[in-house]
């Protein structure tokens, strides 16, 4: 006991000389201040977690202005990356209660192989920790998700290669969280997916609502864990998350409201009497910037982290461009501050509701939801012209796409489908992402639509193309094509295929099951076989090509034939088909 107190006494001495501390208000305890070194090995663009202890304790471990915590990390090319801390309490898995002691944790993913050092500071009592110094081994890793350097209108890695969206909204789980997201993230990536879009909602995911109060998340710490947890499901099998923040019902007193139960509200002891005033009332930008420093210190190392998402069809809520714009342009440096990868942003808006944020140099890329169930190479088109009309040079994502909840499969089929096949189509940077993922996706096994566009779209890079028109005679079909020079993608979609004409046949089948006093089971949409079509491209370098013919509905490659390209066109003869059909014109070296 003497040796320790004797040792104790000496640390503390050392420090009040050398470090010369600032008292600071609520903070009790001795200046220890210890960073942990990696206890395995480290790879570039490989994640780490590296424990944090201090003797110092505080009311509110959330709180930055009780104890802020932050590590500095110096690459090889003496590039310094700072990342906060963040207050963690572990979980059960199968039980899912609190297991050991919370704690001090940072989380880091290194960009670059070689030796890095890292170094803890306390701010609040200016202490730092001794520096450690770890080994990054080379990875082939492709690292974070950015916009194409040679098209602004897609995405790629760090590395160039590309990254075409392909997945589905999975926003929360059920009762068992863990079994209903690995399940769905199992199917998704056997299926060619790599997307899916998570909420931060007071029922999943979210670290603050009225059991917490606002600023302290201590009450939400298992919300915070199951999303640890998420990520990590992810990031094994190489889906990637895009991040909604906040959802429009936690500020809407009409479409889904749960305003009544927002600790922001002022009935709730919050600062608002009404909830537009969230994006101007001073005390609750800075508890939402507060929360926003422990969401990009907790998950904001992950390069499975797509994007991060402000708001969820913010035009529900009823604030405008107007107060949404400076709200926007003071949150994003907040974030970006405590996020040294510069993760993507993006925000959403409901029924193809326009608005000038996607023009914000602050939104990288433009997200629509559609739900009108018209035909899709139509209106995916319309909203497609709407938004490049206000943000030209960024990428697109239809975000969410639905249509009958799956109370008419077969209908829902053929528009989770063609949303599918059309976006990519038509300009969109991924496949549309549709809503339904608990009882319509996953019940009815959807999961083989992903894997049909993914492998026809294998090894692509659609940032070299551009959309073009291809004519099909007699005009009984819509081709829609992306091509370079050399090479063509094309998707031929019968007229009589869309959801408003099978949505006829279906109400039609059902009034004379009604006549015939019978039900209508198992019924499917069987528009007309199509014969003796041809499609003539444009714009092709002159040459002999191979033509690949691949089926939409089973996901298989069909004939292989070849054509000649003169005074750059060429005419295809089209092999029957009744729903849709796509091929690859690829130039012979």
């Amino acid at each position: 006991m003497d040796r320790y107190l004797s040792g104790t006494l000496a640390v503390l001495i050392f420090l009040l000389v050398a470090c010369q501390p600032i008292q600071a208000p609520a903070v009790t305890g001795s200046a220890d201040l210890v960073l942990g070194a990696p206890t395995t090995s480290v790879n570039q663009y490989g994640s780490l977690e590296l424990p944090l202890t201090t003797a110092l304790t505080v009311a509110n471990p959330y709180d930055p202005a009780q104890i802020d915590l932050r590590v500095h990390f110096t690459g090889p090319d003496g590039q310094r990356m700072t990342v906060p801390a963040f207050w963690s309490q572990d979980f059960d898995a199968a039980t899912q209660t609190p297991t050991g002691e919370p704690g001090w944790r940072v989380r880091f993913t290194p960009p670059l192989a070689g030796t890095w050092t890292a170094q803890a500071e306390l701010l609040t009592q200016t202490r730092h920790s001794v520096p450690i110094t770890f080994t990054v081994a080379a990875s082939d890793s492709p690292g974070f998700v950015r916009i194409d350097a040679n098209n602004p209108r897609y995405f790629a890695f760090d590395d160039g290669s590309p990254y075409i969206p392909i997945g589905l909204n999975i926003g929360w789980g059920g009762a068992d969280v863990l079994g209903d997201y690995t399940r769905w993230f199992d199917r998704l990536s056997a299926n060619g997916g790599n997307v899916a879009r998570v909420w931060m909602a007071s029922w999943s995911f979210g670290i603050e609502w009225n059991d917490t109060g606002l600023g302290d998340y201590t009450n939400r710490m298992q919300q915070a864990w199951l999303l640890d947890q998420i990520f990590k499901l992810a990031e094994e099998r190489g889906i990637y998350i895009m991040l909604t923040l906040v959802n429009h019902g936690a500020f809407s007193t009409s479409v889904n409201p749960e305003w009544a139960d927002n600790p922001y509200n002022v009935a709730n002891g919050g600062p608002l009497s009404n909830p537009l005033a969230f994006v101007t009332d001073a005390t609750a930008k800075q508890f939402f910037k507060q929360r926003l420093r422990y969401i990009a210190a907790r998950w904001g190392y992950s390069p499975n982290l797509l994007a991060w998402e402000w708001w969820n069809e913010v035009n529900w809520t009823g604030i405008g461009d107007q107060d949404l714009e400076p709200w926007i342009a003071e949150m994003t440096p907040a974030l970006q501050a405590f996020d040294p990868y510069d993760h993507l942003i993006t925000t959403s808006n409901a029924n193809g509701t326009l608005t000038q944020i996607w023009a914000m140099d602050a939104i990288d890329f433009s997200q629509q939801h559609d739900y009108t169930g018209g035909d899709l190479t139509q209106t995916l088109a319309e909203d497609l012209r709407r938004i490049q009309a206000i943000a030209p040079a960024k990428p697109i994502l239809m975000g969410e796409l639905g249509y009958s909840a799956g109370g008419q499969g077969a209908l829902d089929a053929m528009h989770h489908h063609l949303g599918l096949w059309a976006a990519p189509f038509l300009g969109y940077a991924g496949g549309s992402m549709y809503w339904w993922w608990d009882n319509f996706v996953d019940p009815q096994n959807q999961w083989p639509q992903y894997n049909a566009l993914a492998q026809f779209l294998a090894d692509e890079n659609l940032a070299a193309t551009q959309v073009t028109t291809v004519t099909v005679m007699p005009a009984e079909a819509t081709a829609l094509a992306l091509q370079s020079p050399d090479r063509a993608l094309l998707w031929l979609s019968s007229n009589a295929y869309n959801v408003p004409a099978a949505q006829s046949a279906y109400d039609t089948a059902i009034r004379e099951a009604l006549k015939a006093k019978q039900q209508l089971t198992d019924w499917h949409y069987a528009p007309p076989m199509l014969t003796n079509l041809t499609l003539t491209v444009n714009g092709l370098a002159d040459g002999a090509y191979t033509v690949r013919w691949y089926s939409p509905q089973s996901g298989g490659w069909l004939a292989e034939t070849t054509a000649q390209v003169e005074a750059g066109m060429t005419t295809l003869h089209v092999p029957p088909f009744a729903m849709d059909l796509a091929l690859k014109l690829m130039r012979n070296e």
